[in-house]
């Protein structure tokens, strides 16, 4: 090109800034499309989920995918809330009462000295003034009519009326979403590819991870947060219902939408429960108001440090985890901008922001964009722990460690629940039934310690050998073990370590499979599920397994093809290998010192 054609910088960044301006200005300008631009964005994201596996299930092109889930997703949206709608109306008229009755006794309420001691009255008078003024100020003076009551709603009401209008405001704006969200989906790897392809050479490593990390982000949230709300909605549903607090579903449906506002979010779902509670009580327990209103604010702070410890880390990761303060300061603005709307997606919004703002601030540093801290390779770290802990025994799980068991029982399973095979292919079927047996792994070990808590354990185990017998099963089939495990355990003992056995069977059909797989002249110790009072991923089992070996814990290693077995080692204090030949995937071995194909693989490591 010759150069006199080419443009100066300063062009270049007049360029730049003209467009940006333009870009800013019809933003403004075509502001009332952006609330049905995001819905139809959301509609498309739900599309885009279940495209591959019908593709890969079908044959269909993605044409014809995408126009058939789309319209099932579209038929689902519209007839499930009209179905639901006359129940619906019904609770939420049921909810407006008892909220009308809560606020009306919180505004003639005069709140009691509390006598802890003689010496010692609580008195929340002066607290609970500004509360009641409020109150006051915005139902008015005349308490029985309680006609100013839907202002307490305002705030959130115009926001949520600002994006239904722009949702369904006509039949062309119905058609823009569906027809939007439609070639969003259909057209979407291919529009980026082009943009990809566009992209100057030297910049697309880096801008592509940045797009990643974005939409990780995104996916992140809306994934998680669904999930999180789901699963929150049922147990505040649940637990409020047992507790006796009044209008039970629509609280668990509050919980469930305030988790799309995360930190703050389920802090304000509480608070209705607890008012009903306190003004109302509970419809059975013979509780006074007060402490049943403490028993349930208690409940619903056990639901918020449970979701806070377990679920936030696991559902939805550290992608969008931001402090409680930056929340709310981006709620507020949220609302001020986009209603009802701005508030929920202000998280992942400002989470966005976050990665775009230190992506900019690290190339204006000349630093690396995407520098991270190294984590050691636990491959590295594995010889110098062995010798640190001075390992004397090894630990064995049987089922897919030592014998081939697992993937007989995932056929056998897959063979029962089997669908279509144009729905589903029996790889998927056999994926799919390897875990779900993971994902209940643990809550069946936990209904089995708690029925021999009851003494019903004996009982459930006859029953279970009456089903076989009944059924033409096998109490405990002989299984081929694992390519290379006799070796490998002969070499073991050689080598001076003494070998056990952690499981969850009974010890009958324990001993039977060791016997005929060949493994029982090389065990010193079995323990099994009658051998104690709690089962894996308790400690325990580990724990009298070193001692049955007359080592210490810190001595062992705990090998095991599930998450369950990882996290029963690593709390007995034993180091800890999860083996793929298992059950188990890489995901569940997030907390193992080491990973292997294969337990035989062990004599290479020790």
């Amino acid at each position: 090109m010759d150069s006199g054609t080419r443009w100066s910088p300063f062009t270049k960044q007049l360029v730049l800034i003209a467009l940006l301006i333009g870009t800013v200005y019809l933003l403004f300008r075509a502001a009332v499309i952006i609330p049905p631009l995001i819905i139809a964005l959301v509609l498309a994201y739900m599309i885009s989920v279940p495209i591959p596996w019908v593709q890969r299930n079908t044959g269909w092109s993605r044409t014809a995918a995408v126009g058939l889930t789309e319209l099932i997703i579209v038929l689902l949206v519209l007839t499930v809330p009209a179905a639901a709608a006359p129940w619906f109306m019904n609770a939420l008229n049921a909810f407006a009462n008892t909220l009308t009755r809560v606020i009306t006794e919180l505004v003639r309420a005069t709140p009691e000295p509390i006598e802890i001691t003689p010496n010692l009255v609580i008195n929340l008078g002066p607290f609970y003034q500004p509360i009641n003024q409020w109150l006051r100020s915005v139902v008015g003076e005349d308490i029985n009519a309680i006609s100013n009551l839907p202002n307490l709603l305002t705030p959130f009401a115009s926001g949520l009326t600002t994006v239904l209008r722009g949702a369904v405001s006509g039949i062309i704006w119905f058609f823009f979403i569906l027809v939007v969200a439609f070639y969003a989906v259909r057209d979407g790897p291919r529009a980026a590819r082009f943009v990809a392809t566009r992209v100057p050479e030297m910049w697309r490593p880096e801008l592509g991870r940045l797009w990643r990390e974005l939409t990780q982000i995104w996916d992140a949230f809306v994934r998680g947060q669904l999930m999180l709300g789901l699963i929150v909605g049922l147990v505040v549903w649940i637990l409020m219902a047992i507790l006796g607090v009044r209008n039970a579903t629509i609280l668990g449906l509050i919980s469930a939408l305030f988790e799309f506002v995360p930190s703050i979010g389920p802090v304000l779902a509480a608070i209705p429960g607890v008012a009903i509670a306190l003004v109302l009580g509970s419809s059975w327990l013979p509780l006074p108001n007060l402490w049943f209103a403490l028993l349930v604010a208690l409940v619903y702070i056990t639901v918020q440090q449970v979701e806070n410890l377990y679920l936030l880390p696991r559902v939805v990761g550290s992608r969008i985890r931001l402090h409680p303060a930056i929340v709310i300061v981006g709620a507020l603005a949220g609302s001020a901008l986009g209603g009802i709307l701005g508030i929920l997606l202000a998280a992942p919004t400002i989470a966005g922001a976050r990665t775009l703002g230190g992506y900019a601030l690290r190339k204006i540093f000349d630093l690396d964009p995407f520098a991270e801290p190294e984590t050691p390779d636990r491959r590295q770290l594995w010889g110098e722990l062995v010798q640190k802990r001075s390992i004397a025994a090894i630990l064995f799980d049987i089922d897919g460690t030592l014998v081939e068991t697992d993937d007989a029982l995932a056929r056998s399973i897959s063979n029962r629940l089997s669908l279509s095979p144009a729905l589903m292919s029996a790889e998927r079927g056999i994926a799919l039934a390897r875990r779900g047996v993971m994902t209940l792994e643990g809550p069946v070990n936990l209904a089995i310690t708690l029925l021999d808590r009851v003494k019903l354990d004996n009982a459930a185990y006859r029953l279970r050998r009456w089903a076989q017998r009944a059924t033409g099963q096998k109490e405990a089939p002989c299984a081929e073990p694992v390519e290379g495990t006799v070796e490998a355990l002969r070499v073991l003992r050689s080598r001076g370590y003494l070998l056990g056995v952690v499981t969850s069977r009974d010890r009958d059909e324990a001993l039977m499979i060791l016997q005929c797989s060949d493994l029982q002249p090389f065990i010193g110790a079995v323990v099994t599920r009658e051998d104690t009072v709690r089962m894996k991923p308790h400690p325990m089992p580990i724990r009298l397994a070193a001692q049955q070996l007359g080592v210490a814990p810190e001595q062992c290693i705990m090998v095991g093809d599930t998450g369950v077995d990882i996290r029963s080692g690593k709390a007995a204090g034993a180091l800890a290998v999860g083996v793929r030949s298992g059950f188990g995937e890489d995901r569940d071995f997030a907390e193992a010192d080491l990973v292997l194909d294969t337990s035989a693989q062990l004599v290479t490591w020790l």
